[in-house]
């Protein structure tokens, strides 16, 4: 049954990533204008996770959703890339929950996939949390300061983290694992973004 259910993930998965990045589009990739390149490469050079996000990964990004392209200014474009990853993480979780439909109870599948279920939920929560912060967070006033900002995008990280651990034991989750890193990648670009010291200043 473990092979069955995920020898059809990578096909589930190419859907996903499509549709994703498909979310608000509108076809065709944007060139890169100022505020992309000079947001991109200033994330490549302040995140700070050990396995840092490239610059071309950031500009990659930011180009498969056209509203990048409107962006006025730095909270614009962050907004559009949480955004982006809120998309990719409820069309990944929605996949494994079809999944679990279909996985034997009281198997180490399900056990997997019910775990990074939950860890998907919760990452859709704190990025909520996340994306009204940003829209909130008035430079100086109102107590809010941007390191707290970067502390909330990166809480998503530890999602990715436990899903990322349960499926190291697990038989043919390659296709999942691919996801599960990608997401990952997608919530240090948002951390790296949001961390330079003069965001929203």
């Amino acid at each position: 049954m473990a092979t069955i259910v995920f020898s059809t993930i990578a096909l589930m998965l190419l859907s996903v990533t499509m549709t994703a990045q498909a979310d608000g589009s509108g076809g065709g990739m944007p060139k890169a204008n100022d505020l992309m390149e000079e947001a991109c490469k200033n994330a490549s050079i302040n995140n700070p996770h050990v396995d840092p996000v490239t610059e071309e990964f950031c500009l990659r990004t930011l180009q498969s959703d056209n509203r990048s392209m409107e962006a006025k200014d730095l909270r614009e474009l962050l907004l559009v890339v949480v955004d982006i990853l809120r998309a990719r993480v409820a069309a990944t979780g929605g996949m494994v929950n079809k999944m679990l439909e279909n996985t034997r109870k009281g198997t180490m599948p399900m056990r997997v996939l019910s775990f990074c279920d939950v860890d998907y939920e919760s990452m859709l929560s704190i990025l909520k949390i996340c994306d009204a912060m940003i829209r909130d967070y008035q430079g100086g006033e109102g107590g809010l300061r941007s390191n707290e900002l970067a502390s909330c995008v990166d809480m998503a990280y530890d999602c990715v983290d436990e899903c990322g651990s349960e499926l190291v034991g697990m038989p043919v989750a390659g296709a999942l694992v691919n996801e599960n890193n990608e997401l990952g990648m997608l919530v240090k670009l948002n951390t790296a973004l949001v961390a330079p010291r003069r965001f929203l200043e």
